[in-house]
C-alpha cells in the first residue's frame, strides 16, 4: 500500500514531455513567387518558372564539369534545434527517357553535393535512388527524416498512401554555416525539352508539449 501511495505521489509531480504532432517550420506552396530564404546556384532565369502551385525547372543535359544550373536551395534547421523532416512532391511535364535523368532532394555543403534522394531513370526503368526501389509513376513524394547526421529516406508513390522506407544514411558531418537542402534536376535529353515540377516543399519538427500531472 505504501509503495502504491509513493508511486501515485510521484506521478502527481512528474513533468512529462509528450510528443505531439509535427509543427511546420517552413512551407513553400510555390504560389506566384518564392518565399524568402531561397537562393539560386548558377541560375538561368529563363529555364525555371512558377505556375499552378509548382516550381517548374527545365532539365538540361549533363553539363560540362558537372556544373548543374538552376539549383534552388535554403538552409535546414540548425543542429541544436533538433530533428526535422523535409519533404517535396515531384512530378514531370514530359515522361523521363534519358539515362540517369533525375530530380529530387540534395544535401549540399556550400556548393558541393554531399548526398541525394531522387527519382531517377536507370536502364529504362524508374526508381527512387539510393535504394534503387522501382516506382511505377513519375509522381512521388520524397522525404528525409533528419536527426543530427542520421538520415532516414522515405517515399510516397503517386503522392498517396503510406510512406515507404528507402534507406538510411549517415552524413559525414553537419555544418550550420554551409549546410543546404536543395531542389535540383538534370540529365535531361539533349534533343527535346523536359521539365520537372516541384510542389509542396515542407520542413517540420516534432513539437514537444510539457505536461504536469500535478497542480500548477
Amino acid at each position: 500500500m505504501r509503495k502504491l501511495l509513493f508511486t501515485f505521489a510521484f506521478l502527481l509531480i512528474l513533468p512529462l514531455f509528450v510528443h505531439a504532432q509535427e509543427r511546420t517550420v517552413f512551407e513553400e506552396p510555390f504560389d506566384e513567387k518564392l518565399k524568402d530564404g531561397w537562393s539560386w546556384l548558377r541560375e538561368v532565369p529563363g529555364d525555371w518558372r512558377i505556375g499552378d502551385k509548382a516550381l517548374e525547372i527545365k532539365m538540361e543535359p549533363m553539363p560540362e564539369g558537372n556544373q548543374v544550373r538552376n539549383i534552388l536551395y535554403r538552409k535546414p534547421p540548425k543542429k541544436e534545434e533538433g530533428p526535422f523532416t523535409v519533404s517535396v512532391e515531384v512530378d514531370v511535364l514530359q515522361p523521363y527517357s534519358n539515362q540517369y535523368q533525375q530530380a529530387g532532394l540534395y544535401w549540399m555543403q556550400g556548393n558541393e553535393l554531399r548526398h541525394k534522394f531522387v527519382m531517377e531513370m536507370i536502364d529504362g526503368e524508374l526508381y527512387v535512388f539510393p535504394g534503387r526501389l522501382p516506382i511505377e509513376s513519375e509522381h512521388v513524394v520524397l522525404r528525409w527524416r533528419v536527426d543530427d547526421t542520421k538520415i532516414i529516406a522515405e517515399y510516397q508513390p503517386k503522392a498517396t498512401g503510406e510512406f515507404r522506407k528507402a534507406y538510411e544514411f549517415t552524413l559525414p558531418s553537419r555544418n550550420d554555416e554551409t549546410d543546404r537542402i536543395a531542389l535540383q534536376c538534370w540529365h535531361g535529353p539533349a534533343n527535346a525539352e523536359s521539365w520537372t515540377k516541384f510542389m509542396n516543399f515542407n520542413i517540420t519538427q516534432p513539437e514537444q508539449r510539457r505536461v504536469s500531472l500535478g497542480r500548477e
